[in-house]
C-alpha cells in the first residue's frame, strides 16, 4: 500500500496512522462530510477509490458518522485485496457487523499491539495478491498476440516535426520563469502531437547559494503542469524515485509505454507503474535528465483522433525534453547567479567596512555606502569615474597596488578635511569581466576601509586609564621605598649627636646612609628610564662577552651585599669567594653559531643583569642557574616575522620557587613584585630593552620547580618606530640650539641622556 485515504476529524489521527502504516505510505486526511449521510460518504469514496491504494476509517475520531461511513464503504466496489482498516470504540465494535477481510482495531489496544496487527494485515494482504497472480500466470496457456505495427510518419508530418524541433528554442528563450515555460511547453507538445491528456512532473533544486554546482533535491517528483488530468490526481500524486514509473525511467532512461506494463501476468509486470498510468489516464512516459539524474517526467495519452503515435514522434518528444532540461537548468543557474549577486550587493552595502573596487583602466567599479561616508563623497556618484575622484591619500594607495601588484596591509591615512584616520587594506587580483556580451580579462583592486576614530578614542582612554593606574602604583611604591630609606637615615641622624664619638656607630651610619641613598638613586634612575624614548647605540659584540660582563658584575654585587657566593663556571675571575654564604653555581652552555650580534652593549648587559639577579634571588639558600645559548628558529617568532640574518636565543633557568600561574602574565608589569625587596621594575626594563632590539621575552615557570627566562635577539639591528621619534627630538634640539631661543638645555638634553646614562 503506497497511498491511504484516512477518514478522520483529527490531525492527531493522521499522525497516529502514519506511524502505524510506516514512512512508505502517504496518508491523506479527509474529514467526514458535514451533516454526514450514507450518500455523501458514497460520493466521497467513489471520488477517492481509484486514487488511493487503501482506506482507513477512524470511528474514534468521527463518532456517530462512523455508521454511515461503514455502510457506504460496504456498498462501494473495492479492488481485490484492497486493504481496509477501521478503528472503533468498544461500543461501536459491538454494534457493527464488518466483513472478515477488513482489519478492525480497538482503541483499547496498546500502541505496540496496534502496530503489530497493522503490519501483519498488510503483509498477509500483499501475500494473497502475489499468490493469486502467480496462480494465474501458471495457468495461462494462450500466447500473447503480436503488437500492431508502429505508425508511419509521412514526409509532410516529418518536416513539420523537424521544424518544431528547431522552433522550440524560441519558446524556451522567451521565458525567465520556470512555471510559465512548462505551461507553454505542454501547450506546444499537446498541439504538436494532438493528445488529450498530459502532465509533467519535476524535481526541485537544492537552495544552496554558495556551491558551484546545481544539485537536485528530494526523492519525489510532483506535477507542475497538466491538461485533462483530474484535480485530485494533480494535487496528491507523487512519483517516487524508489519505485514505480520514476524509478524505472531513472534506471533505464527510455520511453515507457503503458502497453508494456498492462499485462499483469507478464514477468516484468510492475503493478505500481500500471497503477500510476491508470490514475493519470495516459499511455506514454518520457524522462527528462539533468546530466545523469532524473529531473522530470512527461506523460501523455494517445492522439485524440485514435491514431497510434509513431516512433519518430516519440523520439522527437524525447529530444524536446532534453532541450527543456537544459533550459530549466540554465534558468536555475541564472537565478542562482542573480541571487548571489544580490546577496553580495546587500553584504557590501551593509558591511561596516568601506569597500572600493577599481578596475584596470583606473575607473571606479563599486563603492558601498560605508565607503561613500568614510571618503566624504556626499551624494556624488563616483562609480564609473576616474580614480582621482577619490581623496588623494586613498587614490594613491589604490593606484600603487594596481601598478605594482603589492598588497597594502594596515596602512593608515588621514582624510584632508575632517582629519579622520582610516586604515586601508588593498589587494590586486585577476578577474573575468563581461562587457557587451564578450568576456574580457582584467585586473581589479579591492580596498577595505576602516574608520580608526573610535579605535583611537578607545586607545586614548585605555592609555589614560593605564597611566592613572601606573601613577597610582608609582606613588604608592615610591612613597613606600622613599619612606623606608628616609626612616633609616632619620633614625641614624637622630642618634648621631649622642653616639658621634662611637667609631662603630659612625661606620654603621656611613654604610646605612650610603646604601639608602643608593637605593633612592637607583629608583630615580629606573623611573627616568621610562620617561624618555629609549635610544640605542648598536655595535658588533660577541654574546659571550655580554654574558661574562653580566655574570661578573652580578656575582660581585651579591658577594658585596653578603647575600650569596656566586661561582660562575667558565668565566675568568667572575666568582665571589665569600666563604660561609650559600653557594650558587652558574653553568654555561653556549651553542650559538653567530660570532657577533649588532646590539647596544650597555643596554643588553643591563637586561642580562636584571634577569640573572632575579634568578639568584629565587635561590636564597643556594643552588644552580643554567645559562644556555642557541641559534633561534622561525618558530621562535610568531606570525612568521623571523628577522633577516637570523637571531640568537639566550635562556636563564633556575631551580627556585617558581612563579604562580596567576602572576606569570603580570611579571613584566611595572611595580609587579612578589618579594619584599625591590620595586618590581626589573623585568619591565628587560622587556623594554629586548623589544627595543626587536626581540622577544618569554617567561615559562612551574610553581615549586623553577623558572626559565628566554631572550630572542636579532643578529642584525632592526628598524624601530622609536627611531623616528628620537630623530625628531634630535632635530628639535639642534634647531633650538641653532636659533638660540633660550630653551632650558637640561630639558632639551634629556633625550640625549636617555641612550646611556640612566637605569
Amino acid at each position: 500500500m503506497k497511498t491511504a485515504l484516512l477518514i478522520a476529524d483529527s490531525p492527531a489521527s493522521q499522525q497516529f496512522f502514519a506511524e502505524m502504516l510506516g514512512p512508505s505510505v502517504n496518508v491523506i486526511l479527509q474529514p467526514a462530510p458535514a451533516e454526514a449521510t450514507k450518500e455523501k460518504f458514497t460520493g466521497l469514496f467513489s471520488t477517492w477509490m481509484r486514487l488511493v491504494d487503501g482506506i482507513v476509517v477512524d470511528g474514534v475520531s468521527i463518532g456517530e458518522s462512523t455508521r454511515w461511513a461503514v455502510e457506504a464503504l460496504q456498498s462501494t466496489p473495492l479492488r481485490e485485496h484492497q486493504p481496509v482498516v477501521v478503528r472503533l470504540t468498544e461500543l461501536q465494535r459491538n454494534l457493527a457487523c464488518l466483513p472478515e477481510e477488513w482489519l478492525v482495531l480497538s482503541n483499547s489496544e496498546t500502541h505496540e499491539q496496534t502496530a503489530r496487527a497493522v503490519s501483519a494485515y498488510l503483509l498477509v494482504n500483499d501475500a494473497k495478491a502475489k499468490l493469486q497472480q502467480s496462480d494465474l500466470l501458471r495457468s495461462r496457456q494462450a500466447v500473447a498476440a503480436p503488437s500492431p505495427p508502429a505508425a508511419v510518419v509521412s514526409n509532410g508530418e516529418s518536416l513539420r516535426y523537424r521544424d518544431a524541433l528547431k522552433n522550440i528554442a524560441q519558446v524556451i528563450g522567451r521565458h525567465l520563469d520556470e512555471n510559465a515555460l512548462l505551461v507553454e511547453f505542454l501547450q506546444v507538445v499537446r498541439e504538436l502531437l494532438g493528445v488529450g491528456k498530459l502532465a509533467i512532473f519535476t524535481r526541485g533544486y537544492q537552495n544552496d547559494l554558495f556551491t558551484d554546482q546545481l544539485a537536485l533535491a528530494g526523492r519525489q517528483l510532483a506535477i507542475v503542469g497538466s491538461s485533462g488530468i483530474a484535480p485530485q490526481v494533480v494535487e496528491h500524486l507523487r512519483l517516487g524515485l524508489d519505485f514505480g514509473m520514476a524509478a524505472c525511467l531513472a534506471r533505464e532512461a527510455r520511453i515507457l509505454r503503458r502497453s508494456q506494463v498492462l499485462d499483469n501476468l507478464a514477468p516484468d509486470h510492475d503493478p505500481q507503474i500500471a497503477r500510476e498510468f491508470e490514475l493519470l489516464g495516459t499511455e506514454f512516459a518520457v524522462p527528462m535528465f539533468d546530466e545523469d539524474q532524473l529531473l522530470g517526467v512527461l506523460t501523455f495519452s494517445g492522439k485524440i483522433t485514435g491514431e497510434a503515435l509513431a516512433n519518430e514522434e516519440l523520439e522527437l518528444v524525447y529530444h524536446l525534453m532534453s532541450q527543456l532540461a537544459q533550459a530549466i537548468r540554465n534558468l536555475h543557474l541564472q537565478k542562482k547567479v542573480t541571487c548571489q549577486q544580490r546577496f553580495m550587493s546587500e553584504v557590501l552595502s551593509n558591511v561596516q567596512s568601506g569597500v572600493v573596487v577599481v578596475g584596470q583602466d583606473d575607473r571606479i567599479l563599486s563603492v558601498n555606502r560605508q565607503a561613500q561616508a568614510l571618503l566624504e563623497l556626499g551624494a556624488r556618484e563616483v562609480v564609473g569615474q576616474e580614480l582621482n575622484r577619490l581623496p588623494a591619500c586613498v587614490a594613491d594607495a589604490l593606484f600603487e597596488v594596481l601598478q605594482t601588484g603589492q598588497a597594502i596591509a594596515e596602512r593608515e591615512v588621514t582624510m584632508p578635511r575632517s582629519r579622520r584616520s582610516l586604515r586601508v587594506n588593498a589587494a590586486r587580483f585577476a578577474a573575468n569581466l563581461s562587457e557587451h556580451g564578450k568576456s574580457a580579462g582584467g585586473l581589479m583592486v579591492v580596498a577595505l576601509l576602516e574608520d580608526l576614530t573610535q579605535a583611537k578614542i578607545q586607545q586614548a582612554q585605555a592609555r589614560e586609564l593605564a597611566d592613572k593606574e601606573f601613577f597610582t602604583r608609582l606613588a604608592s611604591r615610591l612613597s613606600h621605598e622613599l619612606k623606608n630609606s628616609l626612616v633609616s637615615i632619620k633614625v641614624f641622624g637622630q642618634l648621631l649627636p649622642e653616639r658621634y664619638g662611637d667609631p662603630e656607630f659612625r661606620d654603621e651610619f656611613g654604610r646605612v646612609v650610603v646604601n639608602e641613598i643608593s637605593r633612592v638613586d637607583a629608583l630615580v634612575n629606573n623611573l627616568t628610564f621610562f620617561s624618555h624614548p629609549l635610544g640605542l647605540v648598536p655595535e658588533a659584540v660577541p654574546v659571550e662577552v655580554l654574558l661574562d660582563a653580566s655574570l661578573k658584575s652580578v656575582a660581585q654585587e651579591f658577594g658585596r651585599k653578603q647575600l650569596l657566593q656566586v661561582l660562575a663556571q667558565g668565566t675568568d675571575g667572575a666568582a665571589s669567594e665569600n666563604v660561609g654564604l650559600p653557594l650558587v653555581t652558574v653553568k654555561r652552555h653556549l651553542d650559538h653559531k653567530v660570532p657577533v650580534i649588532e646590539a647596544d652593549r650597555i643596554r643588553l648587559i643591563q637586561a642580562f643583569d636584571h634577569v640573572l639577579r632575579n634568578a639568584l634571588q629565587a635561590l636564597p639558600n643556594g643552588g644552580r642557574v643554567t645559562v644556555s645559548t642557541a641559534d633561534a628558529e622561525p618558530a621562535d617568532f610568531p606570525k612568521g616575522q623571523f628577522p633577516p640574518g637570523g637571531a640568537v636565543k639566550i635562556q636563564w633557568q633556575d631551580a627556585g620557587e617558581g612563579i604562580e600561574l596567576a602572576n606569570i602574565a603580570r611579571v613584566t608589569e611595572p611595580f609587579m613584585t612578589t618579594r619584599n625587596t625591590g620595586v618590581g621594575l626589573g623585568l619591565t626594563i628587560v622587556k623594554k630593552i629586548i623589544e627595543r632590539h626587536s626581540g622577544r621575552l618569554v617567561i615559562d615557570s612551574l610553581y615549586g620547580k623553577g623558572t626559565t627566562v628566554t631572550l630572542v635577539i636579532p643578529v642584525r639591528a632592526q628598524p624601530h618606530p622609536e627611531d623616528a621619534l628620537l630623530a625628531h627630538l634630535a632635530d628639535f634640539e639642534q634647531n633650538a640650539a641653532d636659533n638660540g631661543n633660550g630653551h632650558d638645555e637640561a630639558s632639551l638634553s634629556a633625550s640625549k641622556g636617555s641612550a646611556h646614562g640612566q637605569g
